[in-house]
């Protein structure tokens, strides 16, 4: 795949393309980007993405902006995964905001790009403060002599599929509802670094992840799968404050500490991806550090009897969906 992250001529032939910030690459985007290669295969197109970094309103209104499901490294991925040729990647300024809706569709989509085909939902929105519609794409389009289509909406029981449900799902620990929504477990990723070494000294040894994601779901204990160097290992993850080994600390941001099962080596300063599987209980503070030893040994337990379902070889795609099959309530309108 290529990616590009600036604006000019494209060299690929007939870009048949998307445009969005497609936070967390849910299902919804993932039926638009599938049916976009389908469509550029036919006519033997380039299947395209156009989309924004940073976040646009974590320029124009950053205490309001929504933290991303994904970093843009892991959204490439997953784009590239679902058949997409080719991501112009435009860096959003201030600048670029006071683009009108028309000289983006103009000056950008068709003359810099030369996009043939375009897609988009009902309630798309673009150029200055979103003066821009799916109406207005489709009229411009009609002028200049690229396509605009109309995309599909997923739905799960009977709702929208969207990156502001998943990003409800995890702030609630609801890490199996964003899975089914994702169409894989969420994920973080990141690097192994020297902790504190209390789980060494209660003799439940954790790695410790010093993420590069923004956002980190709700505190507690996970049931986890941890890949290095394309090894999976199951594992139980904390993600808090440690109450009961850190009374009385000021913790800034939560730490993520993830005890491998079955694991012995070195993890430092390896590159990492965790995935979060199951929401086992909240984080709480114990009277003592016995009693929290005894309670992690009952989360092992639980998780242990939980990967029982799952085949240790298996891809994390694999693992993200084997145990869902069950619901089946995904729709397309």
């Amino acid at each position: 795949m290529k990616v590009l992250y600036r604006l000019g001529p494209l060299s690929l032939p007939r870009a048949v393309a998307t445009i969005g910030n497609f936070d967390g690459v849910h299902l919804g985007h993932q039926q638009l980007m599938r049916d976009l290669a389908g469509r550029a295969r036919q006519i033997q197109g380039t299947p395209t993405v156009v989309t924004f970094h940073p976040h646009p309103l974590q320029v124009l209104v950053p205490n309001n902006a929504p933290t991303q499901i994904q970093t843009l490294d892991q959204k490439l991925a997953a784009m590239e995964k679902l058949g997409i040729e080719l991501v112009v990647v435009i860096p959003f300024t201030r600048e670029f905001a006071q683009t009108s809706a028309r000289d983006f569709a103009e000056k950008i989509l068709w003359e810099k790009l030369r996009l043939q085909e375009i897609y988009a939902g009902p309630n798309f929105a673009f150029g200055h403060r979103r003066e821009g519609s799916f109406n207005l794409l489709k009229e411009i389009g009609a002028e200049k002599g690229f396509f605009v289509g109309r995309i599909r909406q997923v739905q799960f029981r009977g709702n929208r599929v969207s990156s502001t449900a998943v990003r409800q799902a995890l702030f609630a620990g609801q890490v199996s509802l964003a899975r089914r929504l994702l169409g894989r477990p969420f994920s973080l990723s990141g690097e192994i670094v020297h902790g504190t070494a209390v789980g060494a000294g209660i003799r439940v040894p954790t790695a410790n992840l010093r993420t590069w994601n923004e956002f980190v779901p709700r505190n507690g204990v996970y049931a986890t799968l941890l890949t290095v160097e394309g090894q999976h290992h199951w594992g139980v993850t904390n993600i808090g404050v440690r109450p009961t080994v850190t009374s009385g600390e000021t913790i800034s941001k939560p730490s993520i500490e993830t005890h491998v099962l079955d694991f012995k080596g070195d993890l430092y300063g390896r590159e990492v991806t965790l995935d979060l599987l199951l929401y086992l209980r909240a984080e709480r503070r114990f009277q003592n550090t016995q009693a929290l030893v005894a309670q992690i040994g009952k989360d092992i337990a639980r998780a242990r009897r939980y990967f029982r379902w799952f085949d240790r070889a298996a891809p994390a795609e694999w693992i993200g969906n084997i145990a869902d099959k069950r619901f089946g309530n995904y729709t397309t309108n």
